[in-house]
């Protein structure tokens, strides 16, 4: 059973101006507000604190930020999409935004925020009295600690420099708060997973999948000391992962099973964001039964269905599953024209998608589609909605073999091939082609990720970053790459479409923020 993380706690700031006018009677100018609660009559028993932990989880999930607007922004910014431009929409995306100017420029960085303050509040909040010591307090304090640090880690690894806040505002200071560096953030990151993964249990019970668990805040703090280049630290955390014996790999008949409803929460996956259809889509709202819908579909949706023209699959994706002999994961990935390939609804491809393949012949590119979380399953074409509100589909943020391949990574960086290769070859073996061989070198394993990553995750979020740790954006997306087929990655928006080294490792920092604080300031490039 999904969290009805839509069923919502919202915390409120309120400062009350107090003016003594001549003849008034100041108490009755305090009047209290019948539609909100106040947090001093709040956080009175366990009940109080569940229904704050699910507020606090909402605004990741919610339209602007992981609903729609972190996919239309730097996700797509990928090398795999070849998006097609739409005005303002899509400049992120393809590398060409500026501050103040680009749609979704300043969607983001306040989602964040209002989960870190909520997270701090119920941190603050607990005591003795309203959660007592025990098991339930665990559970309720380490998803705060975990969810302060998924929050810190999005900034950190989006933003780079950007505020970092472990306490609510007490005076007038507080509401303006310095930057810290990228280090800084991740190093905060690592300390409230550590508590998490003391305090969150390992597995939850039915009523209660996809709560974050002791495995997802290993996995996280893996994953920051990687992109810290702490490896032997990462490889730790992330063997005590594999250790745990709570995780294992679908099978290859059930790979696409990753990225539909039909299992969701299911062994591979180690945390993903719950998401339930509902009957109205409302922009923005952060209220009950509203922004919990998968509206991501509208950006992996094929171009003649999304309502912001979508992207084609750059072709050089392809090929590498061909390289590999790589069918399991070529078919659950990009949808295109193969023996017995299908569409929406399970209607055949070249009939369903026909209007698509006739656009990708006007632009002059490959008619290769995104699959993942398209939501061809879900229906026809007819009977899904521009937006999603009808879809529910969960967002695997983790899986098992993401924390395989970058476990993988760690054993390579700490000078074990042997290690990392065996690792390599259990999610090739799912996939069902060949292993890699002994004996690799350093390098050639190294390449191997890179290249088994493409296979396992393209679509999944975590290319461009990827792209950055690793410091090869600007040889596969900067200026005059033609990897993709003989252009350019980003061709169909120009000759501007292009990574840009010391601007585009970070986004930027939105207007709004940086005229409404004084010690924020711009990222580099901007």
């Amino acid at each position: 059973m999904k969290i009805k993380t839509n069923r919502l706690f919202i915390l409120t700031l309120g400062i009350v101006l107090l003016m003594p006018l001549k003849g008034c009677d100041e108490d009755k100018l305090e009047i209290s507000n019948p539609n909100t609660v106040s947090q001093l009559d709040f956080f009175r028993n366990e009940a109080d604190f569940r229904v704050a932990v699910n507020g606090m989880i909402h605004p990741i999930t919610a339209v602007f930020f992981w609903g729609r607007v972190v996919h239309t922004g730097p996700m797509l910014r990928s090398d795999a999409f070849n998006v097609v431009p739409f005005a303002n929409n899509t400049t992120m995306s393809t590398l060409q935004g500026v501050p103040g100017v680009s749609r979704w420029a300043t969607d983001m960085f306040p989602q964040l925020y209002q989960t870190i303050f909520r997270a701090n509040t119920i941190l603050e909040e607990a005591n003795d009295e309203n959660l007592p010591t025990g098991s339930v307090r665990d559970e309720i304090l380490g998803q705060a600690y975990f969810m302060r640090a998924f929050a810190n880690w999005y900034l950190a690894a989006f933003w780079g420099n950007a505020p970092l806040v472990l306490s609510t505002p007490e005076s007038d200071e507080d509401f303006f708060p310095n930057q810290s560096t990228q280090t800084e953030i991740f190093n905060a990151v690592i300390s409230d997973l550590e508590m998490a993964a003391t305090m969150l249990p390992s597995t939850w019970s039915s009523s209660d999948l996809g709560r974050p668990t002791s495995g997802a805040a290993l996995a996280l703090r893996g994953k920051t000391y990687l992109y810290m280049g702490n490896f032997s630290a990462a490889a730790t955390d992330f063997q005590a992962v594999v250790n745990s014996g709570v995780y294992e790999l679908l099978s290859g008949a059930q790979y696409e099973e990753n990225f539909t409803t039909v299992s969701e929460n299911n062994v591979e996956s180690v945390f993903e964001l719950q998401f339930s259809p509902q009957d109205n889509f409302v922009w923005g709202s952060d209220a009950p039964l509203t922004g919990s819908q998968s509206n991501f579909y509208i950006d992996y949706s094929p171009p003649t269905v999304s309502l912001d023209r979508s992207h084609y699959i750059n072709p050089h994706i392809l090929q590498t599953f061909e390289d590999n002999g790589d069918i399991v994961r070529r078919n659950a990935t990009i949808a295109f024209d193969y023996p017995g390939a299908t569409g929406y609804g399970g209607v055949p491809f070249l009939e369903d998608f026909a209007p698509d393949i006739e656009a990708a012949q006007v632009a002059g590119v490959d008619a290769l589609f995104t699959r993942k979380y398209a939501m061809l399953f879900a229906g026809t074409r007819q009977e899904l909605p521009g937006f999603g509100q009808t879809v529910g589909v969960n967002w695997r943020l983790i899986r098992y073999s993401d924390v395989l391949l970058m476990l993988a990574e760690a054993e390579n960086e700490n000078g074990d091939q042997a290690a990392a290769i065996d690792l390599i070859n259990q999610v090739r073996q799912r996939a069902e082609i060949a292993d890699l061989p002994a004996g690799l070198s350093q390098q050639e394993v190294f390449d191997a990720i890179v290249e088994e990553r493409i296979m396992e995750l393209t679509g999944e979020g975590h290319r461009f970053l990827d792209l950055v740790r690793w410091g090869l954006a600007d040889d596969v997306m900067g200026q005059g790459s033609t990897i993709a087929g003989g252009r350019h990655p980003k061709s169909l928006a120009g000759e501007s479409a292009f990574f840009t080294p010391g601007r585009d490792e970070l986004l930027w920092i939105p207007v709004p923020e940086l005229n409404a604080n004084p010690n924020l300031n711009q990222n580099p490039g901007y």
